[in-house]
């Protein structure tokens, strides 16, 4: 009887592995755990800027709820933009950038404000603006692309009486 066959019932033999053989399969499951390793780095870095997007979106969000509660009218258009306390005016067109912290995460807040219509010459409150854009641009400090950056835009009219 040869050493690598035993009996089995039934007069049948039966092989084990050879040391090659045992060789070879635990070297194609390393390969495939390795496979899976990067899977799980590249999982925790998509979930720490997916958290990243999320409380960006929370702060755009906030800040574009307190801008659309202050009243845009022909009295309060021309009150300069700060927050948490400010206005609407213009004076934001070339972006007004701030630095908040939200959750122990710092994040750039860039807010535009953009004059768009105006009163026409010749009527009551000539060239003053009556519909302005409102965008809020919000980028995490860790960020590595443009896509990590979250913008929430929006538009407000004034309530002036004629067609313009």
């Amino acid at each position: 009887m040869k050493l690598n066959r035993t009996a089995v019932k039934g007069g049948a033999a039966q092989r084990g592995f050879t040391l090659l053989e045992a060789a070879i399969a635990l070297v194609i499951l390393m390969i495939i755990g390795l496979g899976i390793a990067s899977l799980f780095t590249y999982s925790i870095q998509a979930n720490g800027k997916a958290d990243d997007r999320e409380l960006a979106m929370t702060i755009a969000q906030k800040r574009m709820e307190w801008l659309r509660t202050i009243p845009f009218t022909t009295q309060t258009r021309g009150v300069a933009y700060s927050f948490p306390n400010g206005g609407l005016a213009a004076t934001a067109t070339a972006g007004v950038s701030e630095t908040v912290t939200n959750a122990g995460r710092s994040y750039t807040v860039i807010t535009i404000i953009s004059d768009l219509n105006f009163v026409p010459a010749g009527q009551p409150d000539a060239g003053a603006c009556t519909r302005k854009r409102i965008q809020i641009s919000v980028t995490p400090a860790r960020a590595t692309t443009n896509f990590e950056t979250v913008t929430v835009s929006t538009q407000r009219t004034t309530q002036v009486v004629g067609s313009y």
